[in-house]
């Protein structure tokens, strides 16, 4: 298994397919001095190793304030119920996708393409419209709405001491009738991430991008393989 990363000061990558278990998305945590932020919780196959990784960085995981659901998908979503259970922890997706999340819908968040129940977890802020921010002690996330992949697919900039971070979770697709997935929707929001002012992508399963550059490239490279530029 791999060992946490620090990708920026203050931000770490703490679990995934190959560190924490096969079906996790990458899961990233942000300290915020005061409070923890994750972005994204996971398929909740092993959260409880994600709690032991945040711990071998000298955090405490009971100081998780905060978690973005970045869409509905198991593998992103599939953790939320339990970290919010243990921690207590502020649960926050978009109004498009918190249904799929309450509900445990299991086409609209894949879990039946993972033979498994997704276990339902209670959104505490449902975000709606495009965009917006939120403090979590002394950082301002900045979320993007970035419809396609899912109807409620979220973005989050981060500005960091190191750096502009863009927490783009599968940015690369793919696209279903069983997502609600629309195509056309995603080509806007790729084309939207490219002009944001950021320096480090966090994707969702295929790694961390620097700089900028080899960031848009790798945006552009999906684009391509589904026909678009």
């Amino acid at each position: 298994m791999k060992q946490t990363v620090r990708i920026l000061p203050g931000v770490y990558l703490v679990g995934s397919s190959d560190m924490t278990s096969s079906g996790d998305c990458m899961v990233y945590l942000v300290d915020c001095t005061s409070e923890l932020a994750l972005i994204d919780a996971g398929v909740n196959s092993n959260t409880d190793m994600i709690g032991s990784n945040i711990r071998s960085l000298g955090l405490e995981p009971k100081n998780i304030s905060t978690l973005f659901i970045t869409h509905c998908h198991i593998d992103h979503a599939g953790g939320a119920a339990s970290f919010w259970t243990k921690y207590s922890c502020k649960t926050i997706a978009h109004k498009l996708d918190s249904n799929a999340i309450e509900q445990a819908d299991s086409y609209l968040t894949g879990a039946f393409l993972y033979r498994r129940d997704l276990i339902p977890c209670e959104v505490d802020v449902k975000l709606s419209g495009s965009g917006g921010k939120i403090r979590v002690g002394d950082k301002t996330f900045r979320w993007i709405h970035t419809p396609g992949h899912t109807p409620g697919s979220i973005a989050i900039l981060l500005n960091t001491s190191g750096g502009n971070i863009l927490f783009a979770q599968d940015i690369h697709g793919p696209f279903m009738s069983e997502f609600n997935s629309r195509i056309s929707d995603w080509v806007k929001s790729a084309k939207k991430l490219i002009k944001l002012d950021f320096d480090v992508l966090a994707e969702g399963h295929f790694g961390v991008f620097r700089p900028k550059d080899k960031a848009v490239e790798y945006i552009k490279s999906c684009l391509t393989r589904y026909g678009y530029r």
